[in-house]
């Protein structure tokens, strides 16, 4: 939705700073007396006061490249009067702590108060009327409710390059970040002229096809016993632990926004993740990083779908934007559980008088994973489940939701082999392991 007054993303950028800083600010002091008050402002720096201050000061508005040439939305003349300015706005983050006699400790409240303002930036690299911070909205009144979304830039400027933000004899350099905010669509004069009526509005034609998948993989890097070199070994579908890469292959994933819709035979509702996974798409490929929750749901190892789902905007006779959705087939894939320890270029041992291996990693105790699909093998021979307090030998007991422990001697195994470890969560194993039987 178009906006005239500017001042509203600054407004808003202020009222983000506001809301997550103070809380950060406030668990740096004693509880009693009350942490010294920030000042925000959208001033510049040689105009911010108080003791310490925030002033995120916008010097600079250029036109989006993206948003020119439009083709107009009225027949009214001239047409560029009647169509929306995309504008990015440059900004510069400064802090301010006054000096009260002691200038050390001035410096260094500057820059944990600047530090905590570029936490907050990074945080929330994107803002739209759904984003809310401890139940509060961020959107000022005027925006809440319209589509607007505001994303946030770090801008990386060579440090030879600053000074030239500074006036030279005026004001010394200082310090401060440059953020970018786009896309800011200023609004434009509302139209004189209307198009005939029509039977039937939004006839679209999209030139590429739905989107499909077609598979699932990752690689896999492994270390085998005795090897001084790591391998690896591409795996479809993918068998991913959570934190760990998985891509999708299929056709016509790119769109104005490609996020994917992720499904598990247990949850009432499929769960869309986008950002929160990294989701990166191309043409042909979709690119993700496992997250350890999926929407409200938490990610345990398991079998799980995914599908695309590919977005595309287009610009309907009224002059308004319709945001087509397109959603693809499903594809199968694996969150396997995550090992931490041992390794994977080393090899788990026994330890302590009652020969005790420990594997952490996860998730081996949660609501949706019963101990009965928990499983632990030693080479081909299965550890069966300690059910009893303590852990006797040739058992295994998952001590919480990270750590699972297993006791020699074990049946069917020789001392001084070195096996492979698997650790079954849900039917998921883990990547390659491997344990020396004392």
């Amino acid at each position: 939705m178009p906006l005239l007054d500017l001042s509203l993303v600054t407004a808003t950028i202020l009222r983000l700073l506001r809301a997550r800083v103070d809380p950060l600010w406030a668990t740096l002091f004693p509880p009693v007396p009350p942490p010294p008050t920030i000042t925000y402002s959208g001033l510049s720096i040689d105009r911010l006061t108080g003791d310490q201050s925030l002033g995120f000061f916008l010097y600079s508005v250029t036109e989006d490249p993206h948003f020119k040439n439009q083709p107009p939305f009225y027949q009214d003349r001239p047409p560029i009067r009647f169509t929306p300015m995309g504008l990015i706005l440059q900004y510069q983050l400064i802090a301010q702590a006054a000096d009260l006699g002691d200038p050390e400790s001035a410096v260094l409240r500057l820059q944990r108060l600047f530090g905590l303002a570029v936490k907050t930036l990074h945080d929330f690299p994107s803002l739209d009327r759904n984003t809310q911070i401890s139940g509060a909205l961020v959107f000022p009144t005027a925006l809440q409710g319209t589509d607007n979304v505001f994303r946030i830039t770090l801008r990386n400027i060579a440090a030879n390059e600053v000074t030239n933000f500074w006036t030279a004899g005026n004001q010394a350099v200082r310090l401060a970040a440059y953020y970018e905010i786009n896309t800011a669509l200023l609004e434009p004069d509302a139209p004189l002229l209307r198009v005939e009526r029509v039977l039937r509005y939004g006839v679209q034609i999209f030139v590429n096809g739905a989107p499909r998948l077609e598979a699932s993989r990752n690689t896999v890097t492994f270390r085998l016993p005795g090897e001084a070199t790591d391998r690896t070994a591409e795996v479809q579908p993918g068998e991913v632990a959570t934190g760990e890469n998985i891509s999708f292959d299929g056709t016509d994933l790119a769109g104005d926004n490609t996020t994917l819709v992720i499904g598990k035979p247990a949850w009432d509702q499929s769960q869309e993740v986008g950002i929160d996974w990294g989701v990166v798409a191309g043409t042909s490929t979709i690119l993700a990083r496992i997250g350890s929750r999926a929407g409200t749901e938490d990610i345990v190892p398991g079998l799980y779908s995914a599908a695309a789902r590919v977005s595309r905007t287009r610009i309907m006779p009224d002059g308004r934007t319709r945001v087509f959705p397109h959603e693809s087939n499903q594809v199968p894939f694996t969150v396997a559980p995550t090992i931490t320890n041992p390794a994977y270029n080393a090899v788990a041992v026994a330890v302590g008088p009652q020969n005790i291996v420990t594997v952490d990693g996860g998730i081996f105790q949660h609501a949706d994973v019963l101990p009965e699909n928990v499983r632990v093998f030693v080479g081909r021979e299965p550890v069966p489940l300690e059910t009893t307090i303590a852990l006797t030998p040739g058992h295994f007991e998952i001590v919480n939701p990270n750590r699972i422990r297993f006791r020699f001697p074990l049946a069917g195994v020789n001392s001084g082999e070195t096996l492979p470890l698997r650790i079954i969560v849900n039917g998921a194993e883990n990547s390659p392991r491997w344990v020396l039987v004392p």
